[in-house]
């Protein structure tokens, strides 16, 4: 009806609900579960996550980071 190639909004919809703003839930459907405040910092931990990687960080070794910094 649109003229949008349905491979193209299925991935659209993929890149959303890989920055947390939707949810699939079969046999309920598609549902909006987070607001973009959520996706952009959801967006930054996956960059330092996979920062942290490259540097030869563990997940745990990041938590432990992250928390000692709260602390301050």
């Amino acid at each position: 009806m649109l003229g949008v190639n349905k491979n193209t909004v299925i991935r659209a919809l993929h890149i959303l609900r890989d920055e947390g703003l939707l949810d699939f839930t079969r046999g309920r459907g598609v549902h909006v579960v987070g607001t973009p405040q959520q996706s952009a910092v959801l967006v930054r931990i996956n960059e330092l996550l996979a920062f942290a990687r490259e540097q030869g960080y563990r997940r745990e070794e990041v938590m432990a980071i992250i928390e000692a910094q709260g602390l301050r």
